[in-house]
């Protein structure tokens, strides 16, 4: 189905799913979703704030889905174009020094982009997780398009055994890290985000810690239609020692901040409070 759409040329992909999207807010498509995620991440703001915020939500979702079935067969020049990183130099000279980065981003702008963005930027091949889709099909068309300039793309649940058993040979590490573990995993801690006791996956905190890595955060932005900007942004002062709790807060302090600087690029249409912290937990 993806190779199928991304014939298509981009502004016609614009036109599909923006009149998609627009339909899914008209039914209220994971209404109650996106109100109360923006209500709680965003107590401040008046209720017709939260209102314009659901609406170009709504809005930017259409090019997302647009823009990540255009990642299909995006060309690498063209790429490069789209998505401008502003300070590089930071993971290049890292990794030079013989280091080993953790790459970290959120749901917020084009993550798919951001993908096929880091595969080839940085000279060394990037392994990055991913949580499994709900079909097989569906599995299979994502890790081919994620994949295509050259990414290892493996499972969360798989992705500390796929290090350690390539024995150091892993120097670039994405995880996109924001989403709720399962309710079962032992991997997860919970950590205050936007005010409220919130489960995260371990796995920011302990690699780093753990497995030496160095935690950035990649902070995109918006600056137009298939515009954005990447900022890189250390998770440790220079010289300090990872902890697995302040560096994983750290994580989720930087992603708190790119939702307020444009909160209608989250994605909100996700139940990321579906469980409340156990008493034992």
């Amino acid at each position: 189905m993806l190779k199928a759409l991304s014939i298509l040329p981009l502004p016609v992909l614009y036109l599909l799913f923006g009149a998609a999207a627009f339909l899914a807010r008209v039914f209220g498509w994971r209404r109650s979703f996106v109100a109360s995620g923006i209500e709680r991440c965003l107590p401040d703001a008046t209720e017709a704030e939260r209102g314009r915020v659901a609406a170009e939500f709504y809005t930017y979702l259409g090019e997302l889905v647009a823009e990540a079935v255009h990642g299909v067969r995006i060309e690498q020049a063209d790429l490069v174009e789209r998505l401008r990183f502003e300070n590089a130099e930071l993971v290049e000279e890292t990794l030079r020094s013989g280091k080993r980065v953790l790459l970290l981003a959120a749901h917020h702008c084009n993550w798919e982009w951001l993908v096929l963005r880091c595969s080839t930027a940085f000279g060394v091949p990037l392994v990055a997780a991913f949580k499994p889709a709900g079909s097989e099909r569906a599995n299979r068309e994502l890790t081919a398009m994620r994949g295509r300039f050259g990414a290892v793309m493996v499972t969360a649940k798989q992705v500390v055994n796929h290090v350690i058993g390539q024995r150091g040979a892993v120097k670039l590490l994405a995880l996109v890290a924001d989403q709720s573990p399962a309710a079962k995993s032992e991997q997860q801690q919970w950590v205050s985000f936007f005010g409220t006791e919130t489960g995260f996956f371990a796995g920011p905190g302990w690699i780093s810690a753990r497995m030496g890595y160095l935690p950035i955060f990649i902070e995109m932005r918006r600056e137009g239609r298939g515009q954005y900007v990447a900022r890189f942004v250390p998770l440790l002062a220079p010289g300090e020692r990872a902890d697995p709790q302040q560096t994983l807060e750290a994580y989720v302090r930087a992603v708190e901040t790119a939702v307020r600087k444009q909160p209608a690029r989250y994605f909100w249409a996700y139940n990321r409070w579906k469980r409340s912290r156990g008493v034992y937990d």
